[in-house]
């Protein structure tokens, strides 16, 4: 893979990811990036942006368990799973979006 911006070849190096997300710091250890060895601009796959947003949402999870601000898991992934699929169907309903899609690949940010 060659850089976008100086061209020279990327390599792949694993690293720790650590942002903060919702007041919480996260960190997902040992993920693949391609690394431009020359500027050192930094590219995610789509399967690494996946990986951190499971991580990241497992997490989140697992502390709003543990601050009493859920009780079931379960039962929270489904009722956000329906608000989400409600979400896009208001976009495509207002235009916004032209098919299902179409729609913006999310992360926990």
């Amino acid at each position: 893979m060659r850089c976008k911006f100086c061209g020279r070849e990327m390599m792949k190096v694993v690293t720790p990811f650590r942002r903060p997300v919702k007041g919480e710091m996260m960190e997902v250890k040992d993920i693949e990036v391609y690394r431009c060895p020359g500027c050192g601009a930094t590219f995610f796959p789509k399967e690494t942006i996946k990986h951190i947003g499971r991580k990241t949402g497992e997490r989140l999870l697992k502390v709003a368990k543990e601050r009493g601000r859920i009780r079931d898991e379960k039962e929270h992934l489904r009722k956000m799973r329906e608000k989400a699929v409600k979400d896009i169907e208001d976009a495509i309903r207002n235009g916004e979006i032209k098919k299902r899609e179409d729609a913006p690949f999310k992360i926990f940010t």
